[in-house]
């Protein structure tokens, strides 16, 4: 007989879906990850969720663990009620997608969904890095790039559900706003799909050798890991293109930092766990230039503890909150 709770939590991002078990101590027991592959269609992404949700339930109940349900993280607007993604910013076919009906159709469990950047920074904040923390900005670089706010120990949705975009945050002034929506805001800047661009464009130059030795002409092969790899093997180009933009973010982040005020600024994402230290020292250095003397005193800057995996761990405590056991 299972002896203690369990939960599955399943973060699904535009380049990779990363699901997870944990015990009641959010102990990761399995992990498995998969290429999210956008481009080839829906049918493909359920048959392999459908097969890793139902290896984790059944070791799940290998290490008598009673899994409590199951927690989805997603970018996009989604039915909270339903467990049904409406629109995914990453995934174009993701409308009005039943995860809940999969879930009980294969395990008959319950389960739950949030925004993906939303429930990492819950994460942090009761787990990890930001815990014990009233007041918090996070950043998350993955795709695009998140954000979500603590405020007096509370996450702040708004009145959209949605407050925290900071990749909507622009980097420039444009007097044409669909101009400025297209090339000035920080996703278009710090996101992967931009970033990786122009490194591949650096390499294809023979800018960065490294890297180009990694990628060749591929985009889709120009991830946070191969762009560390190539940095350690010493393309100063890429080194410089990461830099300059991370700074750039800083620098775009200090007027909300002004405003908002917080404790703590959190970075995480598949950036920060590939390169913590580049990516914290540059941020830093951008948005102290610009910080109101009272804010650049008390704010802190740290990177996530539980880096690429804090959305999977945030809805599998999602699952644990929403499905608690009742008392007998």
């Amino acid at each position: 007989m299972p002896t203690k709770r369990g939960a599955i939590g399943v973060d699904i991002g535009g380049s990779k879906t990363l699901c997870i078990l944990v015990d009641d101590r959010y102990k990761i027991v399995h992990r498995i990850k998969f290429k999210t592959a956008p481009t080839k269609g829906a049918k493909r992404f359920t048959s392999i969720l459908s097969k890793n949700i139902t290896e984790l339930y059944r070791l799940a109940r290998k290490n008598r663990l009673r899994v409590a349900g199951v927690g989805f993280a997603c970018a996009g607007t989604m039915d909270r009620k339903n467990v049904v993604v409406e629109n995914s910013y990453n995934i174009p076919w993701m409308r009005n997608y039943r995860l809940g009906s999969l879930v009980k159709k294969l395990t008959g469990l319950p389960s739950a969904i949030g925004n993906d950047v939303h429930l990492g920074l819950l994460a942090e904040h009761r787990l990890g890095a930001a815990r014990k923390k009233q007041d918090v900005l996070g950043v998350f670089f993955g795709t695009g790039v998140g954000g979500a706010v603590i405020i007096d120990g509370k996450l702040y949705r708004g009145a959209s559900g949605t407050a925290g975009n900071v990749g909507s945050l622009f980097t420039r002034a444009d007097s044409d706003p669909a101009l400025a929506r297209d090339h000035g805001i920080l996703d278009r800047l710090a996101s992967k799909a931009a970033i990786a661009g122009a490194a591949l464009g650096l390499a294809l130059k023979q800018q960065a050798p490294a890297l180009f030795s990694l990628t060749g002409s591929d985009l889709t092969r120009v991830t946070w890991g191969a762009l560390a790899k190539s940095i350690a093997v010493a393309d100063k180009a890429i080194e410089e293109l990461l830099r300059s933009r991370m700074h750039t973010v800083g620098i775009t982040l200090a007027g909300l930092t002004n405003f908002l005020a917080p404790e703590l600024l959190l970075l995480g994402g598949g950036l920060i766990e590939e390169m913590p230290a580049l990516v914290q020292d540059e941020i830093e250095a951008g948005i102290r230039k610009f910080l109101d003397p009272e804010t650049d005193a008390t704010l802190k800057v740290k990177v996530a503890k539980f880096q690429n995996a804090a959305g999977a761990i945030g809805a599998a405590n999602l699952a644990f909150e929403s499905f608690k056991e009742k008392k007998t």
